[in-house]
Parts: C-alpha cells; sequence; structure tokens
C-alpha cells in the first residue's frame, strides 16, 4: 500500500510537471503537495526522492526541493543525446512499426495540424495552454518512435534518462517560442517523417531524423538564447 501511494504521489507530480503546473524554479513544498493528493508526508518525500534521481527535481542545501532549471549546456547535451539515439530508433521504427502505431503517429499529425491551424489568427507566440498540449503530442510522438523500434535496451535508455521528459519540461517554461510559422513548419516535418515510416524506408528515416532533430536543435537553442537575454521576439 505505502509503495502505491508513493507512486500515485509520483504520478501526480509529474503530471503538474509535465502540465506546466510546476515550473522550472518553483519550490515543491511537502504539506501543500500531500494535501492535494490526499497522502501523508513520508510518499511525498519519497516522490520527490525519486524525481530528483530522474534529474527533474533538485535539493537546495536548507531551502527544500525545486524544479530543476536546465541550463544552456544541459539542453545542448540532450540534443547531442537525440541526434545519436532517435536517428537509430527511427531507422528501426522504419523496419518494425506496426500498422496501429502508423495510424497513432497520423493522428498526432493531425493534432498537430489542428493546433497550427488554430494559430493563424493568433499575432505573435502561442498562448502557454496551446503551446502545453504542443509539447504533450512532441513528446508522445518522439516516444512512439523510440518503442516501435522493438529495441527493449534502447527503450530502456530513453526512459531511465527521461529523454523526451527532461528535453521537452525544459521548454515548459517558455511560452515565447510557438508561433503559427514554427507550427507549421513542426507540422510538416513530423507528417513527412510519419510517412517515411509508412514507406519502410530505414536509411530515409535516419537522414530525416537527424535533420528533424537538427530543424529542432536551431530553433529550440534561439529560444533558449533569446530567453537568456530577456528578448521577446519571433
Amino acid at each position: 500500500m505505502h509503495s502505491t501511494l508513493a507512486e500515485k504521489a509520483y504520478h501526480h507530480i509529474r503530471q503538474m510537471l509535465s502540465h506546466g503546473q510546476l515550473r522550472p524554479g518553483d519550490r515543491l513544498v511537502n504539506r501543500t503537495l500531500a494535501t492535494e493528493i490526499g497522502v501523508s508526508f513520508t510518499p511525498v518525500r519519497e516522490a520527490i526522492n525519486q524525481l530528483a534521481s530522474e534529474g527533474m527535481v533538485e535539493y537546495v542545501r536548507g531551502a527544500g526541493a525545486y524544479v530543476r532549471r536546465i541550463d544552456r549546456v544541459e539542453l545542448s547535451q540532450l540534443f547531442d543525446l537525440r541526434a545519436n539515439l532517435e536517428p537509430f530508433a527511427a531507422a528501426e521504427a522504419a523496419r518494425n512499426i506496426t500498422s496501429n502505431e502508423l495510424e497513432e503517429l497520423f493522428r498526432q499529425c493531425e493534432r498537430f495540424h489542428t493546433m497550427a491551424r488554430s494559430l493563424r489568427s493568433q499575432t505573435g507566440f502561442a498562448p502557454l495552454e496551446v503551446w502545453t498540449q504542443w509539447l504533450d503530442v512532441e513528446e508522445d510522438f518522439h516516444g512512439l518512435v523510440f518503442r516501435a523500434a522493438r529495441n527493449p535496451w534502447l527503450t530502456k535508455i530513453a526512459t531511465e534518462l527521461r529523454l523526451m521528459s527532461m528535453l521537452f519540461g525544459a521548454q515548459r517554461a517558455g511560452d515565447g517560442i510557438l508561433t503559427v510559422r514554427s507550427a507549421a513548419w513542426s507540422w510538416r516535418e513530423h507528417t513527412i517523417l510519419a510517412r517515411v515510416l509508412a514507406r519502410g524506408d530505414t536509411e530515409l528515416a535516419r537522414s530525416w531524423m537527424e535533420r528533424h532533430i537538427a530543424s529542432g536543435r536551431t530553433h529550440v537553442m534561439a529560444w533558449f538564447d533569446r530567453l537568456a537575454l530577456g528578448g521577446d521576439e519571433e
């Protein structure tokens, strides 16, 4: 039962992190979280310890636990990992992906398309709630490519590193990143990748994923630098 309560607390806090309810730099208050989740302090403390071991939370001596802020070097390192892992995953996914998984990928592409269309009348950056939904679909899409590779070691590495969660979680603090132009670009990129996987072309899947990650890296790092300078222009 105790383990179940700790898992309940863990998943609740993870959901708050993934939905932007807890953002980088926010303090995790045990009493508040315990009341909100409906458990005692101990399961919350265990959940926070688990999140700290995964790199999502950090302890500050004398101050408590905080949602971890990721710096530019660490963000770049996460892209380095993606650049090495995901092209291989895409190639294997092209070989092994099922029809049901392809259908799910194309559904996610439609979700991208719907959100991109909703921004056509939007000037400037997308509202935070749209940006959060966008990152949810991003994480689902790339997580599915990992699973479709049918390589348990690859899945284990990606899961233990919380690669997708760390990368997309780092971006949840910024609502000044998604525009109608970048949304349309991203939708096209994901749709082409899904079509390549459907064709079963392993080498094209590998090279297209390399291009996709390189493009995403350029876009996200430019956002991070703009944020660091305090700018908010498109």
